[in-house]
């Protein structure tokens, strides 16, 4: 069993939904929708890449995409418990459930 740790593709804050952060990863298209939001749970953890410490925040919503070349794109919303700039570049998602790999 191992902690799943994602680069993050993509954040932003929308008006409405707060802090939205995106990973993609080819390990997660093997998976459908539903085992990825079960993986992603209630929380994850931002692992920032310079200090590698972990701040653990609650997950109001999980989206995922499916492009027409059958790859994941997993769209996590984080509401406003966290702010923009706590994102750093080259950080991780580390995903609180854990899987068989």
């Amino acid at each position: 069993m191992k902690n799943l740790n994602y680069k993050i593709q993509d954040w932003f804050e929308h008006p409405n939904f707060g802090i939205i952060v995106s990973i993609a990863n080819p390990q997660l298209d093997k998976f459908s929708k539903d085992e990825i939001k079960g993986l992603v749970g209630d929380c994850i953890a931002i692992l920032d890449a310079e200090t590698q410490q972990k701040k653990w925040i609650q997950v109001s919503q999980v989206e995922v995409s499916t492009s027409i070349i059958d790859k994941k794109n997993v769209h996590i919303c984080l509401g406003n418990s966290i702010k923009l700039s706590d994102i750093k570049p080259n950080s991780d998602i580390v995903l609180s459930k854990k899987i068989l790999v």
